[in-house]
């Protein structure tokens, strides 16, 4: 016989096991029911399946701790399923108390009348299944709009880049062979070598090095917009990548500890495992130069909606990003270290591997202070020409190449 809340079911806790085999027996066909003739064992029972209970009933009196005390204990555990208190006449005034303090949906008292709690848990479970449901789509909505911002913030960082390699990539051309030629110049106009060597010395190098490093940005800027040719392959194991990756970009430092953390059944993905490995030593580096001796780098791997996905959590203990700038913590331009010559460019091309993969990326800070890093990945991701309501899942983003993109002249009008 088919129950009708096949998805959630009703845990009942009472001492008296008379009470609980007549409650299985006439209700078993309203849901999935789970009993517990003790506190201790009803307790165990949820912290084991709190994820498919919707309502919970406990008896008040009983040997070793009430049922008001118990339901605080599951409410710690889970505040999502509804609770109710069984009680006695007697016992009124504490189950008001309890229901006016937010512990209980409700309360019944004993003897309880089989076509009334019939009616009131059919109602409770209506009104949790339908909690779900909203929270499910308050969910999904709130996962669209995250990708259509990434969407959007993709493009950008692809027309920043087009537009900085069409005016930059010139003047720097010009400016390094004025950097190659000058010793060769300098020598003819003074017949000689400067009496200063010491001095152009370091300061040719200085100018070298600054060259070098905007092309060097440039280069990050104009990969990150090209990065939508991804080359897949199958059974990549991410917590290894990220092991390596933090093994490799460590090395040098033994005053910081790392830890990847991930289950045994953690599945493997399908992505570029080249892009994947470099986003896993971007993470790592961008942590290395914040953390000063004795710091720690956590990496939590868990697999998400029923195993589709692979979440990654990165907590590191260096100096905290203000509040105010996580949301800009993957902007080109953010600097996290204090350090003038760095760029935000490492995180900027995570924030683009995640978001040509199908997932989604944020920064926020743990409940000690930490800053954290929190990615989702899809194990199989799906092409960006498959719809969400064919499949169900997050596509993988194909962006148009933005190297080809030559800027406007001043006042041009687009036209559609």
């Amino acid at each position: 016989m088919k129950t009708q809340f096949p998805e959630y079911g009703i845990l009942y806790i009472d001492d008296e096991m008379k009470s609980l085999k007549y409650f299985e027996a006439i209700f078993d066909n309203l849901a999935p029911i789970y009993i517990a003739n003790s506190p201790e064992e009803g307790f165990a029972l949820f912290s084991e399946h709190h994820e498919r209970i919707g309502v919970v009933m406990s008896d008040k009196k009983m040997p070793g701790e009430s049922g008001t005390d118990l339901l605080k204990r599951i409410r710690a555990v889970n505040p999502n399923p509804l609770r109710f208190l069984v009680t006695a006449f007697s016992d009124l005034d504490a189950a008001v108390d309890a229901l006016n303090d937010g512990l209980l949906y409700s309360y019944l008292t004993k003897p309880w009348d089989p076509d009334d709690l019939e009616h009131r848990l059919s109602k409770a479970l209506g009104h949790f299944c339908l909690e779900r449901e909203r929270e499910r789509l308050i969910r999904e909505k709130a996962e669209a709009f995250q990708h259509l911002l990434m969407a959007d913030k993709a493009a950008s960082i692809g027309i920043l880049s087009a537009g900085l390699n069409h005016h930059l990539r010139n003047a720097l051309t010009v400016m390094r062979t004025f950097h190659e030629l000058l010793p060769y110049q300098l020598e003819d106009e003074i017949e000689g070598e400067p009496k200063d060597q010491a001095y152009w010395r370091d300061f040719y190098g200085e100018v070298g090095g600054q060259i070098d490093r905007m092309t060097s940005i440039l280069s990050k800027l104009s990969d990150g917009a090209k990065m939508s040719g991804l080359r897949l392959s199958g059974g990549i194991d991410l917590a290894g990548t990220l092991r390596d990756a933090g093994t490799m970009v460590l090395e040098g430092r033994p005053d910081i500890r790392f830890a990847v953390n991930a289950p045994e059944n953690l599945p493997g993905m399908v992505g570029d495992l080249h892009k994947l490995s470099q986003m896993a030593r971007f993470l790592f580096e961008e942590s290395r130069s914040v953390l000063k001796s004795g710091g720690e780098i956590e990496v939590f791997l868990s697999p998400t909606d029923g195993g589709r996905d692979i979440e990654v959590v990165f907590i590191d203990n260096g100096d905290p990003v203000p509040e105010e700038d996580l949301a800009r913590l993957f902007d080109p331009f953010y600097i996290r270290a204090n350090i003038p010559e760095e760029l935000g460019t490492n995180l900027m091309a995570c924030y683009l591997t995640v978001f040509h993969h199908g997932g989604t990326i944020r920064a926020e800070r743990s409940v000690d202070g930490r800053n954290v890093v929190v990615f989702s990945l899809p194990v199989e991701p799906v092409a960006a020409s498959e719809t969400d309501a064919d499949t169900g899942r997050r596509p993988l983003w194909r962006l148009a190449d933005f190297s080809g993109y030559e800027p406007r002249a001043a006042g041009a009008i687009l036209v559609s």
